[in-house]
């Protein structure tokens, strides 16, 4: 994952910032790419093979790891750590 995956939502200054002073949750942050990765690919490309991709860009997740992150309902309130 290489710049910002908040664009959406913060300037790449105001990313950068609030990541060096600790207030983002740098593990939130990895999931909302990963979940933002697979929606942007899953017309194009086979589920299995986008989260084999995220896999590799991420091999510290294993393959379950990267299906239950892609799959999770979880809400990406959780960005910001208090």
């Amino acid at each position: 994952m290489r710049g910002n995956p908040l664009q959406d939502y913060l300037s790449n200054e105001q990313f950068e910032l609030l990541l060096e002073k600790g207030f983002l949750n740098e593990r939130a942050v990895r999931d909302h790419y990963i979940r933002q990765q697979f929606a942007a690919l899953k017309d194009t490309t086979r589920p299995k093979d986008i989260i084999r991709m995220l896999q590799k860009e991420f091999p510290y997740l294993s393959v379950d790891t990267v299906r239950k992150i892609v799959y999770s309902r979880v809400e990406d309130l959780a960005l910001i750590t208090y």
